[in-house]
Protein backbone atom coordinates (compact mmCIF):
# COMPACT_ATOMS: atom_id res chain seq x y z
CA UNK A 1 0.00 0.00 0.00
CA UNK A 2 1.22 3.47 -0.69
CA UNK A 3 0.32 7.09 0.10
CA UNK A 4 -1.16 9.56 -2.92
CA UNK A 5 -0.96 13.39 -2.13
CA UNK A 6 -2.06 16.42 -4.26
CA UNK A 7 -0.24 19.69 -3.34
CA UNK A 8 0.16 23.03 -5.03
CA UNK A 9 3.65 20.97 -6.16
CA UNK A 10 1.64 18.50 -8.44
CA UNK A 11 1.05 15.10 -7.20
CA UNK A 12 3.32 12.84 -4.64
CA UNK A 13 3.85 9.18 -3.33
CA UNK A 14 4.91 8.34 -0.07
CA UNK A 15 5.50 4.91 1.23
CA UNK A 16 3.30 4.85 4.71
CA UNK A 17 6.41 5.34 6.76
CA UNK A 18 6.60 8.72 5.33
CA UNK A 19 9.29 8.21 2.63
CA UNK A 20 9.03 10.00 -0.50
CA UNK A 21 9.18 7.58 -3.51
CA UNK A 22 7.97 9.72 -6.86
CA UNK A 23 6.23 12.61 -7.61
CA UNK A 24 4.76 14.69 -10.68
CA UNK A 25 4.23 18.08 -11.11
CA UNK A 26 -0.04 18.87 -12.03
CA UNK A 27 -1.32 22.25 -12.06
CA UNK A 28 -3.79 22.48 -9.08
CA UNK A 29 -4.32 18.87 -8.11
CA UNK A 30 -6.53 18.62 -5.86
CA UNK A 31 -9.28 15.47 -4.75
CA UNK A 32 -7.33 12.35 -5.00
CA UNK A 33 -8.86 8.37 -5.42
CA UNK A 34 -6.98 5.20 -6.10
CA UNK A 35 -8.15 3.21 -8.75
CA UNK A 36 -6.45 -0.19 -9.08
CA UNK A 37 -3.25 0.36 -11.18
CA UNK A 38 -4.25 3.99 -12.14
CA UNK A 39 -4.77 7.15 -9.62
CA UNK A 40 -7.91 9.43 -10.00
CA UNK A 41 -6.67 12.85 -9.14
CA UNK A 42 -9.00 16.26 -10.04
CA UNK A 43 -7.55 19.27 -11.15
CA UNK A 44 -8.66 22.94 -12.32
CA UNK A 45 -11.14 23.04 -9.59
CA UNK A 46 -12.58 19.81 -10.45
CA UNK A 47 -13.25 20.61 -13.66
CA UNK A 48 -10.85 17.75 -15.25
CA UNK A 49 -10.33 14.00 -13.90
CA UNK A 50 -6.65 12.80 -14.39
CA UNK A 51 -5.99 9.18 -14.54
CA UNK A 52 -2.11 8.45 -14.42
CA UNK A 53 -0.53 5.51 -13.81
CA UNK A 54 0.29 4.99 -9.78
CA UNK A 55 3.80 3.16 -10.48
CA UNK A 56 4.81 6.00 -12.60
CA UNK A 57 2.11 9.10 -12.55
CA UNK A 58 2.22 9.54 -16.40
CA UNK A 59 -1.17 10.25 -17.62
CA UNK A 60 -3.11 7.83 -19.05
CA UNK A 61 -6.54 9.51 -19.61
CA UNK A 62 -8.28 13.09 -19.54
CA UNK A 63 -11.83 13.39 -18.68
CA UNK A 64 -14.47 16.13 -17.77
CA UNK A 65 -15.10 16.23 -14.71
CA UNK A 66 -17.40 18.77 -12.65
CA UNK A 67 -17.62 22.41 -11.08
CA UNK A 68 -16.01 22.13 -7.51
CA UNK A 69 -15.05 18.52 -7.66
CA UNK A 70 -14.75 17.98 -3.72
CA UNK A 71 -14.68 14.13 -3.25
CA UNK A 72 -13.81 11.25 -5.93
CA UNK A 73 -14.52 7.39 -5.24
CA UNK A 74 -14.58 4.26 -7.32
CA UNK A 75 -17.20 1.14 -6.66
CA UNK A 76 -15.54 -1.90 -5.69
CA UNK A 77 -15.33 -3.31 -9.05
CA UNK A 78 -13.44 -0.49 -10.55
CA UNK A 79 -16.29 0.10 -12.72
CA UNK A 80 -17.69 3.31 -11.71
CA UNK A 81 -16.06 6.64 -10.72
CA UNK A 82 -17.91 9.08 -8.77
CA UNK A 83 -17.42 12.43 -8.80
CA UNK A 84 -18.55 15.20 -5.69
CA UNK A 85 -19.74 18.68 -7.60
CA UNK A 86 -19.43 20.89 -4.54
CA UNK A 87 -20.12 24.16 -6.72
CA UNK A 88 -23.18 22.15 -8.80
CA UNK A 89 -24.84 20.70 -5.34
CA UNK A 90 -24.48 16.84 -7.38
CA UNK A 91 -23.07 13.66 -7.88
CA UNK A 92 -22.08 12.77 -11.11
CA UNK A 93 -21.75 9.14 -12.09
CA UNK A 94 -19.03 8.04 -14.89
CA UNK A 95 -17.60 5.17 -16.56
CA UNK A 96 -13.96 4.62 -14.31
CA UNK A 97 -12.08 3.86 -17.70
CA UNK A 98 -13.76 6.25 -20.12
CA UNK A 99 -15.00 8.89 -18.51
CA UNK A 100 -18.01 8.78 -20.30
CA UNK A 101 -20.96 10.33 -18.08
CA UNK A 102 -24.22 8.18 -17.09
CA UNK A 103 -26.22 9.52 -14.00
CA UNK A 104 -26.57 12.50 -12.46
CA UNK A 105 -28.43 13.76 -9.68
CA UNK A 106 -28.48 16.83 -7.15
CA UNK A 107 -27.62 16.51 -3.86
CA UNK A 108 -27.61 19.40 -0.80
CA UNK A 109 -26.60 22.55 -1.11
CA UNK A 110 -22.61 22.85 -0.72
CA UNK A 111 -21.91 18.92 -0.52
CA UNK A 112 -19.15 18.29 1.10
CA UNK A 113 -17.89 14.17 0.74
CA UNK A 114 -19.40 10.54 -0.01
CA UNK A 115 -18.75 7.31 1.57
CA UNK A 116 -20.30 3.96 -0.45
CA UNK A 117 -21.16 0.92 1.35
CA UNK A 118 -22.46 -2.26 -0.96
CA UNK A 119 -24.91 -0.81 -3.19
CA UNK A 120 -25.61 2.67 -1.61
CA UNK A 121 -23.92 5.69 -1.79
CA UNK A 122 -24.28 8.78 0.82
CA UNK A 123 -23.25 12.18 0.62
CA UNK A 124 -23.19 14.76 3.38
CA UNK A 125 -25.50 17.41 1.90
CA UNK A 126 -23.61 20.53 3.12
CA UNK A 127 -26.27 23.21 3.92
CA UNK A 128 -28.97 21.38 3.14
CA UNK A 129 -28.96 19.67 6.65
CA UNK A 130 -29.36 16.13 5.52
CA UNK A 131 -27.27 12.64 4.40
CA UNK A 132 -28.29 12.03 0.82
CA UNK A 133 -28.71 8.21 0.31
CA UNK A 134 -28.53 6.82 -3.72
CA UNK A 135 -28.54 3.70 -5.27
CA UNK A 136 -24.81 3.21 -6.06
CA UNK A 137 -25.52 1.86 -9.90
CA UNK A 138 -28.01 4.63 -11.24
CA UNK A 139 -27.78 7.28 -8.52
CA UNK A 140 -31.46 6.85 -7.68
CA UNK A 141 -32.48 8.69 -4.88
CA UNK A 142 -33.14 6.00 -1.97
CA UNK A 143 -34.14 8.62 1.26
CA UNK A 144 -32.84 12.18 2.65
CA UNK A 145 -32.15 11.70 6.10
CA UNK A 146 -33.08 15.10 8.25
CA UNK A 147 -30.12 16.34 10.35
CA UNK A 148 -30.01 19.13 12.72
CA UNK A 149 -27.49 21.04 10.86
CA UNK A 150 -24.91 21.31 7.89
CA UNK A 151 -23.53 17.77 7.06
CA UNK A 152 -19.86 17.83 6.34
CA UNK A 153 -19.20 13.86 6.91
CA UNK A 154 -20.84 10.86 6.71
CA UNK A 155 -19.76 7.01 6.99
CA UNK A 156 -21.34 3.70 6.92
CA UNK A 157 -20.72 0.55 8.39
CA UNK A 158 -23.35 -2.54 9.32
CA UNK A 159 -26.40 -0.94 8.49
CA UNK A 160 -25.50 2.23 10.23
CA UNK A 161 -25.35 5.93 8.62
CA UNK A 162 -23.27 8.24 11.09
CA UNK A 163 -23.19 11.67 9.93
CA UNK A 164 -21.01 15.03 11.26
CA UNK A 165 -23.08 18.29 11.37
CA UNK A 166 -22.45 21.39 12.87
CA UNK A 167 -24.21 23.23 15.68
CA UNK A 168 -25.10 26.96 15.98
CA UNK A 169 -22.70 27.09 18.73
CA UNK A 170 -20.28 26.27 15.93
CA UNK A 171 -19.25 23.13 17.43
CA UNK A 172 -19.69 19.33 16.32
CA UNK A 173 -22.84 17.52 16.01
CA UNK A 174 -22.40 13.42 16.02
CA UNK A 175 -25.22 12.34 14.82
CA UNK A 176 -25.66 7.67 14.04
CA UNK A 177 -28.80 6.40 12.20
CA UNK A 178 -29.16 2.95 13.25
CA UNK A 179 -30.65 0.45 11.07
CA UNK A 180 -33.90 -0.28 13.30
CA UNK A 181 -34.09 4.10 12.42
CA UNK A 182 -33.38 4.48 16.00
CA UNK A 183 -30.48 7.67 16.58
CA UNK A 184 -27.62 8.43 18.66
CA UNK A 185 -26.30 11.55 19.03
CA UNK A 186 -23.22 13.11 20.66
CA UNK A 187 -22.10 16.73 20.90
CA UNK A 188 -18.34 17.29 19.94
CA UNK A 189 -15.74 20.54 20.89
CA UNK A 190 -14.75 22.18 17.08
CA UNK A 191 -16.35 22.27 14.03
CA UNK A 192 -16.99 19.40 12.07
CA UNK A 193 -13.91 17.75 9.80
CA UNK A 194 -14.28 14.25 9.44
CA UNK A 195 -15.41 10.97 10.06
CA UNK A 196 -13.11 7.47 9.94
CA UNK A 197 -14.38 4.07 9.97
CA UNK A 198 -11.22 1.81 11.88
CA UNK A 199 -11.66 -1.43 13.11
CA UNK A 200 -14.48 -1.70 16.18
CA UNK A 201 -13.87 2.25 16.40
CA UNK A 202 -15.17 5.29 14.61
CA UNK A 203 -12.94 8.34 14.48
CA UNK A 204 -14.44 11.99 14.68
CA UNK A 205 -12.25 14.66 13.60
CA UNK A 206 -13.20 18.03 14.51
CA UNK A 207 -11.10 21.15 14.64
CA UNK A 208 -8.21 21.01 17.62
CA UNK A 209 -10.52 17.48 18.56
CA UNK A 210 -10.24 13.63 17.52
CA UNK A 211 -12.61 11.74 19.51
CA UNK A 212 -12.87 7.90 19.15
CA UNK A 213 -16.23 5.96 19.79
CA UNK A 214 -16.90 2.13 20.01
CA UNK A 215 -19.27 1.91 16.49
CA UNK A 216 -21.67 -0.76 18.24
CA UNK A 217 -23.38 1.56 20.99
CA UNK A 218 -21.82 4.54 20.41
CA UNK A 219 -19.85 5.14 23.68
CA UNK A 220 -16.69 7.20 23.67
CA UNK A 221 -13.26 5.76 23.81
CA UNK A 222 -11.07 8.43 24.01
CA UNK A 223 -11.14 12.35 23.82
CA UNK A 224 -7.80 14.07 22.88
CA UNK A 225 -5.90 17.23 21.17
CA UNK A 226 -6.00 17.08 17.33
CA UNK A 227 -4.07 19.68 15.43
CA UNK A 228 -6.19 21.70 13.14
CA UNK A 229 -8.98 20.31 11.34
CA UNK A 230 -8.97 17.42 9.14
CA UNK A 231 -10.72 17.58 5.62
CA UNK A 232 -9.31 14.14 5.19
CA UNK A 233 -9.07 11.54 7.19
CA UNK A 234 -7.80 7.98 6.76
CA UNK A 235 -5.82 4.47 8.20
CA UNK A 236 -3.86 2.01 7.13
CA UNK A 237 -1.62 -0.65 8.69
CA UNK A 238 -2.22 0.86 12.00
CA UNK A 239 -1.62 4.35 11.73
CA UNK A 240 -3.78 7.51 10.98
CA UNK A 241 -3.55 10.22 8.10
CA UNK A 242 -5.21 13.42 8.30
CA UNK A 243 -4.96 16.69 5.93
CA UNK A 244 -5.40 19.46 7.89
CA UNK A 245 -7.23 22.44 5.82
CA UNK A 246 -6.10 25.04 8.33
CA UNK A 247 -2.66 24.70 6.92
CA UNK A 248 -2.88 22.12 3.93
CA UNK A 249 0.27 19.71 5.56
CA UNK A 250 -0.61 16.05 5.79
CA UNK A 251 0.18 14.84 9.68
CA UNK A 252 0.46 11.08 10.96
CA UNK A 253 0.38 9.03 13.75
CA UNK A 254 -0.39 5.76 15.22
CA UNK A 255 -3.99 4.56 15.19
CA UNK A 256 -3.41 3.69 18.90
CA UNK A 257 -2.55 7.09 20.40
CA UNK A 258 0.86 9.19 20.18
CA UNK A 259 2.11 12.34 18.70
CA UNK A 260 1.09 13.41 15.29
CA UNK A 261 4.36 14.14 12.99
CA UNK A 262 4.16 16.42 9.43
CA UNK A 263 4.72 14.54 6.88
CA UNK A 264 4.43 17.01 3.51
CA UNK A 265 2.27 20.08 1.99
CA UNK A 266 -1.30 18.79 1.05
CA UNK A 267 -4.47 19.92 -0.26
CA UNK A 268 -5.84 15.98 -0.41
CA UNK A 269 -4.70 12.36 0.45
CA UNK A 270 -5.83 8.48 -0.79
CA UNK A 271 -4.89 5.16 0.01
CA UNK A 272 -4.31 2.38 -1.96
Amino acid sequence: MELMVSGDGGIGVFSLSGERLRDAPLDGAGALCAAGEDLLCAAQDGRVIWRLDRRTLVPRGLFPGGPGACDLCVSPDGACMYILCADADSVLLCDARSGQARYLNRVGCNPQQMALDGDVLAVAGGESGCVHLLGAQRLEARGCLSMPGPVYSVAMRAGAIHALCLTPALASLLVTVLPDGGRRTLALEGMPGRLLCHGDALFAATQGRLTAVRACDGRVISREDAPGRAGCLLSAQGRLYAVDLLCERLLSRAAAGGGWRVLCPARAAAIG
